[in-house]
C-alpha cells in the first residue's frame, strides 16, 4: 500500500508546507518592519521636531534602511546560531576530556585518602 516513493512524496509535501509557512512568516515580518519604518519619519517630523523633508523619497529611504537593518540582524543571528552549534560540536570533546580528567583526579584522591585511613 505505502511504498518508498509514496512515503518520500508525503515527506516532501510536509517539508514544502513547512518552508512555505516559514516564508510567509518571514514576508509578514518584513512587511511589518517596512510599515514601521515608513511611519517613523512621519512621527519624527510631526511629533519629535525633526526638520527633514517629508516626501515619498524620504519615506522610501527609511523603509530601505529598516529592511536592510532587519536583514543584517537576521544574518547575524544565523551566523551566531551556526557558530554556537560549531563550538558545541567541536568544543564539547575538549570539555568532556577535561571533565573526565577531573573525575579521574577526584577518584584517585579519594582512593589515596582511603589508603591513608586504612594504614592508620
Amino acid at each position: 500500500m505505502l511504498d518508498v516513493a509514496t512515503i518520500g512524496l508525503i515527506v516532501l509535501l510536509f517539508i514544502f508546507i513547512y518552508l512555505v509557512y516559514k516564508g510567509i512568516k518571514l514576508l509578514f515580518r518584513y512587511l511589518l518592519i517596512a510599515g514601521i519604518s515608513a511611519i517613523f519619519p512621519v512621527i519624527a517630523v510631526k511629533y519629535l521636531g525633526f526638520s527633514f523633508p517629508l516626501n515619498m523619497e524620504t519615506i522610501l529611504v527609511f523603509v530601505y534602511l529598516g529592511v536592510l537593518g532587519y536583514t543584517i540582524y537576521l544574518s547575524l543571528s544565523v551566523i551566531e546560531k551556526a557558530g554556537k552549534s560549531l563550538v558545541n560540536l567541536f568544543g564539547s570533546k575538549k570539555k568532556k576530556e577535561k571533565e573526565l580528567e577531573r573525575r579521574i583526579k577526584n577518584l584517585e584522591k579519594k582512593e589515596n585518602e582511603k589508603r591513608e585511613e586504612n594504614k592508620k
